[in-house]
């Protein structure tokens, strides 16, 4: 699985792509089980970890979490992720041959007390030194106007 010429020129042009069904059922299924069990590990923290950007709402009786930093460090689905053959050859269509992983996080938009993730750039937090870097998006779960998806001006 690679990008089509026609993908490549929408990424040129517009500065990103949709590619839907890259994970199998299965696969996603893991990603979905690894985030249960770094959520399950919330309870009893108390405040934000090197794993956890808790909610202001968060109690360690009653987690919240906004953001899993670095999972693929914490969990072998999220480290395995990046390393998919489907994954890395969307990436080498776009980067080439020389694909470096800088960060992985998840954000999460729980229902009834999820903050937003307000509008923002990526790039200022890139360290770079050239401009062969992206940043690429797993939507785990079906998303619909109506729950918040991520918008691309």
């Amino acid at each position: 699985m690679s990008l089509t010429p026609d993908q490549v020129d929408i990424y040129r042009s517009e500065g990103y792509v949709v590619v839907p069904d890259v994970l199998d059922a299965a696969e996603l299924s893991a990603l979905r089980g690894a985030v249960d069990a770094l959520l399950a590990g919330a309870k009893g923290v108390a405040d934000h970890t090197d794993l956890y950007d808790l909610e202001d709402s968060h109690t360690p009786e009653a987690p919240r979490v906004r953001r899993l930093k670095q999972p693929h460090r914490h969990h072998r689905a999220f480290a395995d992720l990046p390393r998919n053959p489907r994954v890395q050859a969307l990436l080498t269509s776009l980067l080439g041959p020389s694909v470096r992983l800088q960060s992985v996080k998840l954000n999460l938009k729980s229902a009834g007390y999820g903050a937003p993730v307000e509008w923002h750039q990526d790039w200022a937090f890139y360290p770079h030194t050239n401009d062969d870097v992206l940043a690429m998006g797993v939507m785990l779960d079906d998303f619909t106007p109506d729950n918040g998806p991520m918008m691309v001006v």
